[in-house]
């Protein structure tokens, strides 16, 4: 069945770009970079990016970006959401409301790595698409590979990048405890606990963390 959204925007491709832009408004991205985020084919990529930048969706800006093996950096084409586009609100609360970004999405997927004793979600999940991590998880038996082959199964379906962190769950309670900045990125900040089998909550509650 095709998607209602490709047909309204005119491919699947422009609400992949469309979500990609509105879900990260202060970033700035090179052509190459926003084709590997959003998973979109050179050629497609540029008839999309015609479009949106077209309708006023988004701007061209002039970045410095490090080159590989070079010490100067060197200038490059760039995007960025056009954040003066008048419907942007409306857009984005549109996009994020018909996409699968969801918790139970993603304890699905996750859940394809292995038996996951912690799971937060903040960032793009919760609308606050300035934050800087979007999912925290822990588990006991870690696998990394795993654990982002199921992100960026989630991610091909959503079209955007999701931010994650993943530890051990001996690691995380560590973390808590210490109260790490990586932890406070995301519990000093909207969020929402989605399991939670290693006591999180409760070392939170105890004083030693200001959540």
């Amino acid at each position: 069945m095709a998607d209602p959204l490709a047909i309204l925007f005119g491919s699947p491709s422009r609400v992949k770009l469309l979500r990609f832009f509105l879900f990260n408004p202060s970033k700035e991205f090179t052509f190459d970079d926003m084709c590997r985020r959003a998973r979109l084919v050179r050629r497609t990529a540029q008839v999309e990016i015609s479009a949106l930048e077209k309708a006023g969706v988004i701007v061209r800006r002039s970045l410095q970006v490090t080159i590989p093996g070079k010490a100067k950096k060197m200038k490059a084409l760039g995007f960025a959401l056009n954040k003066n586009f008048q419907q942007l609100q409306s857009l984005q609360t549109f996009l994020f409301e018909t996409a699968p970004i969801n918790g139970k999405e993603l304890i699905d997927h996750l859940r394809k790595a292995g038996t996951l004793d912690f799971v937060a979600i903040a960032g793009v999940f919760v609308r606050e698409f300035e934050q800087r991590l979007d999912v925290l998880l822990a588990m006991k038996k870690l696998s990394q590979g795993k654990v982002e082959a199921a992100i960026r199964s989630l991610e091909s379906e959503i079209g955007i990048e999701i931010r994650f962190a993943a530890m051990t769950s001996e690691d995380l309670l560590y973390r808590v405890g210490m109260y790490d900045k990586l932890t406070r990125d995301l519990f000093d900040y909207k969020h929402q606990i989605l399991i939670d089998r290693i006591g999180v909550r409760d070392e939170l509650h105890r004083g030693s963390y200001r959540a």
